[in-house]
């Protein structure tokens, strides 16, 4: 199951001329996705593959621009004979980014966060089974703000892949819990120099 929220926020302010203007961008993305398998005894299989690709831009034309791309993959996959398989993945990502260009020669901010969480687990007892799962996650977020007064850039790009295999034989019991956690956060500022 997924559940994508994306969100994008514009705001110009235009100095009374219409010549000259200020930019502040906000832009939200939030991905959740679940994957759960339960086998309960007898002989069974079941197999689970999500995959999504969000791609989130935004841009003031000359001035700012904003853009978030996103690739996930979830797989899973069990079989058991008279055994008790669990297999269970879960994945949060939340990417936020905000500029605040001023005009002519005025301040500059920019600011980005990227927050990643990613956990498996997997297990079996009694009979005789097997599960394993996969994730692939390839996410960038990058941003970049110009005034006369010169430009600022930045960039987040995770890449990663989990995986986790169990299996036994009758009798015999086991788990796997992986996790995996990414953060990246990037401010930056810059200040017109003052005249002496």
């Amino acid at each position: 199951m997924f559940k994508a929220v994306v969100s994008s926020m514009i705001v110009v302010g235009v100095i009374a001329s219409g010549a000259v203007a200020a930019s502040l961008h906000e832009q939200l993305t939030g991905i959740g996705a679940t994957n759960t398998i339960q086998l309960q005894q007898g002989d069974q299989t079941a197999q689970s593959l999500q995959n999504l690709v969000v791609d989130n831009q935004q841009a003031i034309v000359g001035a700012a621009s904003e853009n978030f791309f996103g690739s996930i993959g979830q797989a899973v996959n069990a079989i058991g004979c008279c055994g008790l398989i669990g297999a269970t993945q879960n994945l949060s990502i939340i990417g936020n980014q905000m500029q605040n260009i001023g005009d002519c020669v005025a301040a500059k901010a920019q600011g980005a966060s990227l927050n990643l969480t990613a956990l498996q687990g997997l297990s079996r007892a009694n009979g005789q089974g097997a599960a394993d799962a996969l994730h692939t996650i390839v996410l960038n977020g990058s941003q970049s703000g110009i005034n006369a007064g010169g430009s600022l850039d930045e960039a987040t790009t995770v890449m990663g892949m989990q995986t986790s295999d169990i299996s036994g034989l009758p009798g015999s019991a086991g788990a796997v819990q992986a996790g995996m956690t990414v953060t990246g956060t990037q401010l930056q500022s810059a200040q017109p120099q003052v005249a002496q």
